[in-house]
């Protein structure tokens, strides 16, 4: 695996890899967002934020796509934009090997945040795991669903410095 040996500790197993992702791993990403999320992103979307500096992490188990980590720096502030896990691979460190890597990364970065649905406890969880505290909460922050409600966001950040 890419990285320091401090995140051994996340016990992954040998067939994973972390690794930057390019514009090369974008149909994998584009089906695997389509997959993961209620409204996922367009492939042209995906496309524009890589043109115009968005970071993308690709976690890849037995060669295939497992999860990737989009993101954003802005001055010494990096924005999580989205983490997807293939739904055979959750439940397995995955999502928190791709922070760790993007935490890595982030040498002259003071902070990282995101915003993550209200009713998904698991990622509260995980990202509380991780040091993120909760900062804030953005009202109907996410897309009406299926039925007209529009749920709000937890904004989560982490000082890295």
């Amino acid at each position: 695996m890419v990285g320091k040996s401090r995140w051994t500790c996340l016990k992954l197993p040998e067939s994973v890899s972390i690794r930057a992702g390019s514009i090369d791993d974008l149909q994998a990403v584009y089906r695997l967002n389509q997959q993961v999320f209620d409204q996922g992103w367009s492939v042209e979307a995906l496309y524009s934020a890589l043109e115009s500096g968005y970071d993308l992490i690709i976690c890849e188990k037995d060669a295939m796509l497992a999860g990737y980590l989009l993101s954003l720096s802005v001055l010494d502030e990096i924005q999580i934009m989205q983490i997807a896990v293939a739904k055979a691979c959750r439940r397995q460190g995955l999502a928190a090997a791709m922070t760790a890597f993007l935490l890595d990364q982030a040498e002259e970065m003071a902070s990282v945040t995101l915003e993550v649905r209200v009713s998904n406890h698991a990622a509260h969880e995980l990202y509380a795991s991780l040091g993120f505290e909760e900062v804030g909460l953005r009202k109907k922050y996410y897309p009406p669903d299926a039925a007209g409600r529009c749920e709000d966001a937890l904004l989560m950040s982490k000082n890295i410095q």
